[in-house]
């Protein structure tokens, strides 16, 4: 990747995981998810952020799926289709925090 397209990505990865803010997109765009309409977290967590609203940890490489991460708080549910992962409490890519080192790590910058 060129050094200036590093640079630019690097200085605003904090401001576009910043726009992901649940509160901030229930009110600019509150048609996006059921949730801003109904105005009810899908995870309780403190300053929720829904730019990872599918989980990068969620192995689709494993038949049935699972945590990449081990989440302690997911389990199998039965659906039509089989068997899914459900990681429903877990809160891990809802945090600002962590969104910020996925997308560093997927850029490839040091953390």
């Amino acid at each position: 990747m060129h050094k200036l397209a590093k640079e630019i990505i690097e200085k605003r990865i904090s401001k576009l995981v910043d726009e992901y803010d649940y509160e901030k997109r229930k009110k600019k765009n509150p048609e996006e998810c059921q949730c801003y309409q109904q105005n009810k977290k899908c995870h309780d967590v403190e300053n929720l952020n829904c730019l990872f609203c599918f989980c990068p940890n969620y192995n689709l490489g494993v038949r049935e799926g699972r945590c990449k991460i081990n989440s302690p708080s997911g389990k199998y549910i039965e659906t039509s289709n089989g068997k899914i992962w459900d990681c429903s409490d877990c809160d891990w890519p809802h945090k600002k925090d962590n969104a910020e080192k996925v997308l560093m790590k997927l850029y490839n910058f040091e953390q």
